[in-house]
């Protein structure tokens, strides 16, 4: 039996009252802080988040800060409680430490957190699949290991592997597509066309829609994260980077409508380790995954946040601001109107 919104935000009020009794926390009256549930008193804030995320404890950090708390405990009701306790590592609340604890029926307990994941070794690419990609004028990004080929950061090209025991050679293969559904519509409709072919057509379908002053077409409205991204590896004193290339976060996307942060890292003008991480409009992830995304790559590299002017949101300064280690919010001119 599924319950309705309003009965779901009532018990997870209820749920966090017991927390706080059971961990003897002040008491004072849950309330509803979004999806979640709340409770703040003495300077003391807690929230409870049925589905840990890093929006989620994001959320829950700016919520405390409005209220003047000086001391947060989130509880978290899934397995992604350890996820959550590694990105609350880097953010402090009050100048003291955001405490995370996975919830077990009316109790909880302190949870460690989950070590950075595993890199994925890129694949074994040969000369002739690269120079293909190269040849169509697109740019080379190899993330979680995968390859693509971008038009300014919109995916036209895969090498995908085509697995033995589904009638494949194992090995990789070009295809040319917008996303993995055009992929496999080209594959369908143009089965005969050497990929190459099938390559060219999509990227001046692309470039049609896509450059900077382009008027506004469905096109420029796609990963526009990754958009900013190749802005910045293409120029990179435009964040006060000397040199800069392509690298994963510790998070992908789930799909090319996934709006989702991208990451670039390189050095400074005078040597030093850089991660740059670029976004747009007001996404609550951005700054715990930005943050995480530097621990994994240098955690000593500076820290850049790179969005366009009018995405500069007040609840993203404010999670920059409770930062441990501080990083940069560069404002970036976007190629779209």
């Amino acid at each position: 039996m599924t319950i309705g919104p309003e009965q779901r935000a009532r018990l997870l009020r209820v749920k966090l009252a017991a927390l706080v009794r059971d961990l003897g926390g002040p008491e004072g009256e849950p309330i509803d802080v979004g999806a979640s549930a709340g409770v703040v008193a003495q300077g003391w804030a807690a929230v409870l988040l049925e589905h840990g995320s890093a929006a989620g404890l994001s959320g829950a950090l700016l919520w405390a800060d409005r209220q003047q708390a000086d001391e947060l405990t989130v509880f978290v009701d899934d397995h992604a409680a350890v996820d959550v306790a590694r990105w609350a590592g880097y953010l402090r609340l009050g100048g003291r430490p955001v405490a995370v604890r996975q919830v077990h029926g009316a109790s909880s307990h302190p949870v460690d957190p989950a070590p950075l994941p595993a890199r994925l070794a890129p694949p074994q690419v040969s000369a002739a699949l690269l120079d293909d990609l190269r040849s169509a004028g697109v740019d080379v990004v190899v993330e979680h290991g995968t390859v693509r080929g971008e038009v300014l950061g919109l995916e036209v090209a895969r090498l995908v592997e085509w697995p033995v025991e589904v009638g494949g050679d194992g090995d990789l293969h070009l295809e040319a597509g917008v996303g993995r559904f055009d992929r496999d519509a080209v594959a369908a409709v143009r089965p005969d066309e050497a990929p190459t072919d099938s390559l060219a057509r999509t990227v001046a379908q692309v470039r049609q829609h896509r450059y900077p002053g382009a008027p506004v077409h469905a096109v420029q409205l796609l990963s526009r994260e990754r958009w900013l991204r190749s802005m910045v590896v293409a120029d990179p004193s435009l964040v006060g980077a000397a040199e800069l290339s392509a690298a994963d976060m510790t998070t992908e996307p789930t799909g090319l409508r996934d709006a989702h942060p991208s990451a670039a890292v390189g050095t400074d003008p005078d040597g030093g380790p850089v991660v740059v991480v670029c976004s747009t409009g007001v996404d609550l992830a951005l700054v715990p995954l930005a943050a995480d995304t530097r621990a994994w790559h240098d955690p000593d590299a500076r820290l850049v946040v790179a969005l366009p002017q009018r995405d500069h949101h007040s609840a993203t300064i404010t999670l920059l601001g409770l930062l441990q280690r501080p990083a940069e919010l560069v404002d970036l001119t976007p190629g779209w109107g």
